[in-house]
């Protein structure tokens, strides 16, 4: 008989197991800690970056160049199955990650498995569409995604997608003593792609300042390394405006960058998306635009001669709300408290696993 999983075991913290990179202020921390704030045991697998790095290049293009890479995850798997069933399996964007593997995490850990993927497997970027990623979708017991346009695309391989908006973590993205680096200045943070790149370029003639990877050389722009956390809290409170320049894949919706700016304490620019207009409609301190046209108008104004922010606005946004969201949408327990799963056919698919 299969083994009970921990939620159904007296006296035992419910447990989740996060597969995924240990990105700098990445998503993955950002769940990790809000599943330990609610009280629940959290085993984690560091799934990437896989090297050699030529080999896992190659296997972005040719999924099953990374059959080296997956053995190893399941070998992890089954010795995080040996310590004992789980209650959830997240996976974050899953790259390298095939069908086979997902099902052994659900049999040997007795626990549905998720995928929390922060971008789009229909992207044109490889990184997003590559490694497998769009071929395992179908695979899984539940997939969340940000936006519902991307849900769309996602329900035509998977009936159990839910949309859950990306947050805020206070503990990596809050009012921060800036430095003077970017003191008064118009800041974008981000790596280039051609749009960013043509739209910086209109605006060349207000010194913007820039801070990501990929970025050429453009007279009047000061082109800067990337900045994370603490630091990029820093550098995006104390810039006069910070520009939001969402990518393809986030046109329609909104982007990680939503929450973080007004989080951080930073005056927003962004598009005036339909989400953009439900989360940021009423931040004072967030001007929503509908043509880059209007930018260099906008980026002139004076945001210290505005209404001060809100101070409930992020309230109901915070990372621990999107994770206490999926598991009520997964009828798991909240705070480490058992409530009985709803016997349904409806909503995302369990784990076969069976208790004795």
């Amino acid at each position: 008989m299969t083994r009970p999983t921990a939620s159904r075991r007296k006296g035992m913290a419910s447990r989740v197991v996060v597969i995924g990179e240990h990105a700098r202020a990445g998503l993955r921390s950002s769940l990790v800690s809000s599943f330990t704030h609610l009280g629940w045991h959290v085993d984690t697998v560091d799934w990437g970056p896989w090297q050699p790095a030529w080999l896992a290049a190659a296997a972005f293009r040719v999924p099953r160049l990374g059959a080296s890479f997956r053995r190893w995850l399941r070998g992890r798997i089954r010795a995080l199955a040996a310590l004992g069933p789980a209650d959830l399996v997240v996976v974050l964007k899953g790259a390298m990650i095939d069908r086979p593997t997902i099902e052994l995490a659900r049999d040997q850990l007795c626990a549905p498995v998720v995928c929390w993927n922060p971008d789009s497997p229909f992207d044109e970027a490889i990184s997003n569409r590559g490694a497998g990623i769009p071929r395992a979708v179908a695979a899984y017991d539940c997939y969340v995604t940000w936006a519902q346009d991307v849900a769309a695309q996602l329900r035509s391989l998977n009936d159990h997608v839910v949309v859950i908006p990306f947050g805020w973590d206070p503990a990596i993205h809050r009012p921060t003593p800036g430095r003077g680096i970017a003191k008064d200045r118009i800041v974008f943070v981000g790596s280039a792609t051609p749009e960013r790149i043509a739209l910086l370029g209109s605006i060349a003639h207000l010194h913007p300042m820039v801070f990501g990877n990929r970025w050429p050389a453009i007279e009047g722009i000061e082109v800067r390394p990337p900045v994370y956390g603490e630091e990029m809290s820093s550098i995006v409170g104390e810039a006069r405006w910070n520009l939001n320049l969402l990518r393809r894949q986030n046109a329609r919706s909104h982007n990680m960058r939503t929450f973080e700016l007004p989080g951080a304490g930073g005056n927003q620019v962004a598009p005036a998306t339909p989400d953009h207009r439900t989360f940021l409609g009423h931040d004072s301190r967030t001007i929503l635009y509908d043509s880059t046209n209007d930018l260099p108008d906008i980026l002139e104004t004076d945001p210290a001669t505005f209404p001060s922010r809100r101070q409930d606005l992020l309230v109901g946004h915070t990372y621990v709300d999107r994770v206490m969201a999926l598991l009520e949408m997964l009828d798991l327990p909240v705070a480490n408290v058992h409530v009985r799963p709803h016997e349904s056919g409806s909503g995302p698919r369990r784990s076969s696993c069976a208790s004795s």
